[in-house]
C-alpha cells in the first residue's frame, strides 16, 4: 500500500514551517540553564529546531561569543533565530537588544556583540525591548525565549520593540597600524580546542600592509618569519620517508580557513605535546605584533 498524497503535502508544509533557533552561551552543561532554556523553548515553539552553537564560551567573553558566532550563523538558513546568552544582565548602560542582520534575527545583551556582528554592514535594523520577567537575574531564559516566540510566530519587528539608530560599539578587536606602516599590533581573540591561538590579525590586512617585505611575528619571547598555507606544510615530503623529521610539537604560524593568522603547534594535542596557548603560554588578549623589515 502507498502512501497518501495527504502525508506529502503535510510534511512538506510542516518542514517549510518550522524555524531554527540556535543558542550560544557561556552557561556550560553541568548546570541546568541549557536545559531550562531549551524547555521553555519547546513549550513556546513546539516546532523550532534547536541548535547549540556552543555553551562553552568563556564567562562574559565577548570577542570570544563574536569568533564563534561569526563565523557559524551565515550557515543557517536566513530566518534562523539565534540567542546570545553571555553577558546578559540588563543595565542602564547595556539595554536588551533584537537586531536583524542578513535575513538572521540576533537576541541578547548590548554589551558589544551588535556592533562586532553587524560592524560594516548595511541591512541590519536594531529594536531595544524591555519584557517584565518574574525575575530579572535569569533573562535568556525568562525574556529571550519570549522575544524568540514572537518572531517565531511572525509578530512584527517594529511591535516587538522600539526601533533604534546605534548600539554599544567596541574598539578592542581591531588590530592597531602603526602610522609609517612597519608593524601591526593585534591580540589574541581566541583559543580552539586543539589549543591554537588566534589573533584578529587577518591575511586581508597583512598582505595589503605587507606589500611583500619580509616579516617577523612576535609575541613575548618567541619569534616568527614564516607563514604555512597548511598544516603538513611543515613536513619536508622531500626527503626520504625513513629520514624524514617528524615535526609533531614544533610551533607554527598560519592563516587559518577564516583567514585570521593562527598560532599552532603542528599536530597539537593537550593531553601529550600541548596546544600553542599552552606551550607558547598565550592567552586571551595577549598581544601579538608583526614585523615588516
Amino acid at each position: 500500500m502507498g502512501i497518501p498524497i495527504e502525508y506529502y503535502t503535510f510534511a512538506v508544509s510542516f518542514s517549510s514551517n518550522m524555524k531554527i533557533i540556535t543558542l550560544t552561551t557561556d552557561f556550560g552543561l553541568r548546570d541546568y540553564s541549557v536545559a531550562a532554556v531549551k524547555g521553555a523553548l519547546y513549550n513556546k515553539c513546539p516546532n523550532a529546531t534547536i541548535v547549540d552553537i556552543s555553551h562553552y564560551i568563556s564567562p562574559f567573553n565577548i570577542l570570544e561569543t563574536f569568533y564563534i558566532l561569526q563565523n557559524s550563523y551565515m550557515h543557517f538558513p536566513k530566518g534562523s533565530i539565534h540567542i546570545i546568552g553571555v553577558d546578559t544582565e540588563r543595565t542602564a548602560t547595556k539595554k536588551h537588544l533584537l537586531m536583524s542582520l542578513n535575513g538572521h534575527y540576533f537576541i541578547g545583551a548590548d554589551n558589544g556583540i551588535f556592533h562586532l556582528l553587524s560592524e560594516n554592514c548595511t541591512n541590519v535594523t536594531l529594536y531595544e525591548f524591555d519584557t517584565q520577567p518574574s525575575t530579572p537575574l535569569f533573562p535568556t531564559l525568562y525574556s529571550f525565549t519570549s522575544i524568540a516566540e514572537q518572531i517565531y510566530k511572525g509578530t512584527p519587528l517594529n511591535q516587538i520593540g522600539i526601533p533604534i539608530e546605534k548600539c554599544n560599539s567596541v574598539s578592542y578587536f581591531k588590530p592597531e597600524v602603526s602610522t609609517d606602516e612597519n608593524f601591526i599590533h593585534g591580540i589574541i581573540i581566541y583559543i580552539d580546542h586543539y589549543g591554537n591561538a588566534v589573533s584578529n590579525i587577518s591575511r586581508s590586512l597583512f598582505e595589503r600592509i605587507q606589500q611583500n617585505r619580509k616579516f617577523e611575528v612576535i609575541f613575548k619571547m618567541f619569534s616568527f618569519r614564516k607563514i604555512y598555507n597548511q598544516y603538513s606544510d611543515i613536513i619536508n615530503f622531500n626527503c626520504p620517508p625513513e629520514s624524514r623529521a617528524t615535526p609533531d610539537g614544533e610551533g607554527m604560524l598560519l592563516f587559518n580557513d577564516l583567514n585570521y593568522l593562527q598560532f599552532s603547534i603542528y599536530k597539537s594535542d593537550r593531553r601529550s605535546v600541548g596546544g600553542a596557548s599552552s606551550l607558547f603560554g598565550m592567552d586571551y588578549y595577549d598581544r601579538v605584533s608583526v614585523h615588516f623589515l
